[in-house]
């Protein structure tokens, strides 16, 4: 609380108001001068993420079993995975199954739809 105080004091001149209830709030008053000695608002502070679909359309380019896509992806459990990612892609149409007429096949593998 103590460094909240002062660097207020040093960035806005202001007094931030702490706010007791069920959720504890602090409110920190700054000025453009400050904001501007921090940085610019419009850079994002976190690093945008890549979504599972994505990954797995991108490592798809190639045919790819169930099991090299999981563990390309960091997924250990079948189910949820297919259900959770597979799935949505395959229904969407931006996946497709090498060998459709046998989707429990042993020799099934997954490529990406190219939609250009």
């Amino acid at each position: 609380m103590r460094n909240t105080y002062k660097y207020t004091q040093l960035y806005s001149g202001g007094t931030p108001e702490f706010i007791e209830g069920d959720v504890f709030r602090t409110i920190i008053p700054l000025t453009t001068v400050a904001v501007e000695k921090v940085g610019p608002l419009d850079t994002p502070q976190v690093p945008p993420q890549v979504t599972p679909q994505v990954k797995i359309l991108e490592f798809c380019k190639i045919p790819h079993s169930k099991s090299e896509i999981m563990e390309y992806c960091g997924y250990k459990d079948r189910k949820n995975f297919v259900k959770k990612h597979l799935q949505p892609l395959l229904n969407s149409g931006q996946l497709q199954m090498t060998i459709p007429d046998k989707p429990k096949s042993k020799n099934q593998k997954y490529i990406t739809v190219d939609t250009q």
